[in-house]
């Protein structure tokens, strides 16, 4: 009976990684463009970025629409950068929408300031225009700039570009990293009002205060096990467990985010990750030859080679679960640490992000716990 009932299970995990969903069950999506300054003085906006992207995507993980959690793809611009092209408005386009997030903190790190020329109104322009924005009117789509120069610098009028987010029903929320009392910010609020988004005030240098846990080794004792859940194939496949590694490294004393956040569904790494590809229906194991996969899955026959990826999945589950309950227990601690030291969460990049997200995503009819 127990035999029967372990292929029983194994059969079923192996129809939902290898089944098709019909079009009538497409998820939601979240599409969200950041546009950072990346002139001399935004070093700490970049730094505030790299460090809290990962608190970003886990203030996602519980919002759901029509009981199911969206997919979300994140583009990333820099601008106002001397080392960029002139005759592209000093904008450049560092990823479009991706759902692989490594490759998002990959690009960040590699931002270097310089100069320069802020553009604000080509860089929104330039995102409405190069991106693969989503044309389902449930999907929820929006964009993030920050920067502390003018907001209508440039040949390219920022109304003129605000309203093409306008029509194509795309929020814009305006960041001003400056005086708060400056003159200057009034445009960068102006922009956000005519987009029908948010404007915040923040201090780009501000740092942001890390509080050390009883938990934090053990989720990064975790998170170096579901590192090895992974399947790596095809071209990318190196390129992939490499870059997850180096975004681990990066993350330094965030590794506990970076970890919850792979232990959620937003984590995807389908273009070298076998069981991410298969469930995204990239690519079939049928397809697949040898020489595509890794030394331990060759020369086993289909048979083998789907319960191996059934059994390396059951585990990854296992794992993000245990994650997932350890950063809990690490969220409720830090809590109660700022109340009996009484500090406060302050204006930082990610607060003020996560504050408009979760504004908006409930207007658009997502459900926030």
């Amino acid at each position: 009976m127990q035999k029967l009932t372990r292929i029983l299970f194994a059969t079923a995990l192996t129809l939902s990684i290898l089944s098709f969903p019909t079009k009538a069950f497409a998820k939601a999506k979240i599409q969200m463009a950041i546009l950072l300054d990346s002139s001399n003085s935004m070093d700490g906006l970049i730094d505030q970025t790299r460090t809290q992207l990962w608190q970003i995507v886990n203030s996602l993980t519980k919002v759901t629409k029509d009981g199911e959690v969206p997919n979300l793809e994140v583009a990333l611009y820099h601008y106002g950068n001397d080392g960029l092209p002139s005759e592209e408005g000093f904008v450049k386009l560092l990823t479009g929408f991706t759902p692989e997030l490594d490759l998002v903190s990959e690009k960040l790190f590699s931002i270097r300031t310089n100069g320069g020329q802020e553009y604000a109104g080509w860089a929104i322009r330039s995102a409405m225009k190069e991106l693969n924005w989503s044309k389902e009117q449930e999907d929820f789509r929006v964009i993030f700039i920050a920067g502390n120069e003018p907001f209508d610098q440039g040949p390219i009028l920022w109304s003129e570009a605000v309203n093409l987010a306008v029509k194509g029903d795309t929020l814009v929320n305006t960041i001003y990293c400056g005086s708060a009392e400056s003159e200057e910010r009034q445009l960068w609020a102006s922009g956000a009002n005519l987009a029908q988004g948010s404007h915040f005030n923040i201090n780009q240098d501000e740092k942001i205060e890390f509080v050390k846990s009883p938990y934090d080794e053990q989720i990064a004792s975790w998170n170096a096990k579901l590192n090895q859940t992974y399947i790596p194939y095809g071209a990318e496949g190196d390129v992939g467990r490499q870059r997850q590694t180096i975004e681990d490294s990066n993350s330094g004393i965030n590794l506990a985010a970076r970890g919850n956040s792979k232990a959620s569904a937003y984590y995807n790494n389908a273009s070298w990750d076998l069981i991410d590809a298969l469930d995204a229906k990239r690519v079939t194991l049928e397809e697949l030859s040898d020489d595509a996969l890794p030394e331990a899955m060759r020369n086993m026959s289909l048979a083998q080679k789907q319960d191996y990826v059934v059994a390396k999945k059951a585990e990854r589950e296992i794992i993000q679960k245990t994650i997932r309950d350890l950063y809990q227990k690490r969220s409720e601690y830090v809590e109660k640490q700022r109340q009996v030291t009484g500090n406060r969460a302050k204006n930082t990049l990610d607060s003020v992000i996560i504050q408009s997200l979760r504004k908006q995503l409930a207007a658009k009819g997502f459900k926030l716990q």
